[in-house]
């Protein structure tokens, strides 16, 4: 853990360094400002390091639709719409299960037999 902290210290150096050399009053800016959010937000950065509940990103959507652009990969295509929606369906159930901490096979079971969980 402290051998990443280092290398992104390291890494922040050297882009101070290169910003110093960079020409252009514009291009310094935006570098130099990116260079201080990395700086100032270094903790959150690098929390998922010790907190191992927190996802090395937070963009929930693109995970979720990475499942499905895996599935469309693996099988070629989803051929109706209607089978698109209804995978739709089933992995938004199966996801919000995941995220609320339900089991995911009594959460089907309890939508089957017409006792719906709370979601």
């Amino acid at each position: 853990m402290i051998a990443y902290e280092t290398r992104y210290d390291n890494l922040l150096s050297k882009g101070y360094e290169e910003n110093i050399q960079t020409k252009g009053k514009y291009a310094k800016e935006s570098e130099k400002t990116l260079l201080n959010r990395l700086t100032k937000y270094k903790s959150n950065h690098l929390l998922f390091l010790r907190d191992f509940k927190i996802a090395y990103n937070n963009n929930l959507s693109e995970r979720d639709l990475r499942k499905c652009k895996l599935k469309q990969k693996v099988s070629g295509c989803f051929r109706k719409q209607s089978g698109n929606e209804l995978y739709c369906t089933v992995m938004s159930f199966v996801e919000t299960c995941k995220r609320k901490q339900l089991s995911i096979l009594e959460s089907i079971e309890k939508a089957f037999t017409g006792r719906p969980v709370q979601l």
